[in-house]
This record gives C-alpha cells, structure tokens and sequence, in this order.
C-alpha cells in the first residue's frame, strides 16, 4: 500500500507505459507462435511418421502454452494501461487539492491530514472578539481539505489494489 507522500510523488504514467510494453510483447509472442505453427505445418509435405505425429502434438500444445501466456499478458496490461489511469487522475486531484490547502495557508500533514498555518494563526490571534468565528472557519476549511485528501487517498489505495488483484489472478492462470 502506497504512502501518502508517495502517491504525491507517483508517476502512474509508467505504469501505462509499461502495460503498452507488455501488449507489444504479447503481439509478438502471437506471431512466433504463428510462425512456429506455420514452420511445423509447413513440414508435412517432407516429414511423415510418428515423429512427426509427436511434433505436430508438441506443437499444438506449444500453441495452447502460448495461447495462455498472451491471455495473461494482455490481461496484466489491460490492468495496468487502465491501473496507471485511474491512479493518474486521482493523484494529480491529490496533487492540485494539496496544493490549494497550502496556497490558502493551511499545513498538510503527510497523513494526510490538514491544520491551520502560520498566517491562519496570526489572523485568529488578532482578530479580537471574532477569534472563534475566524477559528471555526479556518477549522472547518481544514476539515473539508483533509477530508477531500483522505477520500482520494482512499481511492488510490483502493485502484492499486484492484489493478494488483487482476494482474495476481492474470498470473495465477498463466502457464508456468
């Protein structure tokens, strides 16, 4: 489970960079499974017997290997290309509302959770009989920017494990 802090830090995109890697791999492993099929059917024509009865076996079952290996590649990076997304939205959210916290002048803790900063503190210092009023908003802004913080972290969390979940079923299910 990610931290906070490094979710602010995240680059999701890598993750859909690396899913595209893994279709383009899937798409060759196809072809040389194609290939590999074509090389062994070609052979018939010059290649009679029961050892070639034992290679066209073997082959369809090589045929089978790799039918299972692409479904579980294009199964991991399906879940990564739409993993990466989902977090890419949701950490640059996390990103621009922290942000927005700290330009108004609230201190965001690595919980994430928000308090009220320096120049918060002064203006409740000084403004007199309307201290409590000003305390209370400020209180009731940090609670809206924690709250928000914590939602999408809680969304991160939850999309990190969804995507690991698909990629350990992808993968309980390929061929070893």
């Amino acid at each position: 489970m990610p931290t906070f802090q490094q979710c602010l830090d995240a680059n999701p995109a890598q993750l859909m960079t690396l899913g595209a890697s893994i279709a383009g791999a899937a798409a060759q492993l196809t072809q040389l499974g194609a290939t590999y099929g074509q090389t062994v059917a070609g052979l018939a024509a010059s290649w009679q017997g029961k050892d070639y009865q034992e290679l066209v076996k073997w082959s369809t079952e090589v045929g089978l290997f790799i039918g299972r290996s692409d479904a579980a590649m294009l199964t991991c990076a399906g879940a990564l290309e739409g993993t990466g997304a989902a977090l890419m939205a949701t950490c640059f959210a996390m990103k621009a509302t922290k942000q927005a916290a700290e330009a108004v002048g609230y201190k965001v803790l690595p919980t994430p959770f928000v308090i009220l900063g320096p120049s918060q503190w002064s203006q409740v210092s000084s403004a007199g009989p309307a201290a409590p009023a000003v305390l209370a908003a400020y209180q009731s802004g940090a609670i809206a920017f924690t709250t928000a913080l914590v939602s999408m972290y809680t969304a991160v969390i939850a999309q990190d494990t969804a995507g690991y979940a698909i990629i350990r079923t992808a993968l309980a299910l390929s061929p070893s």
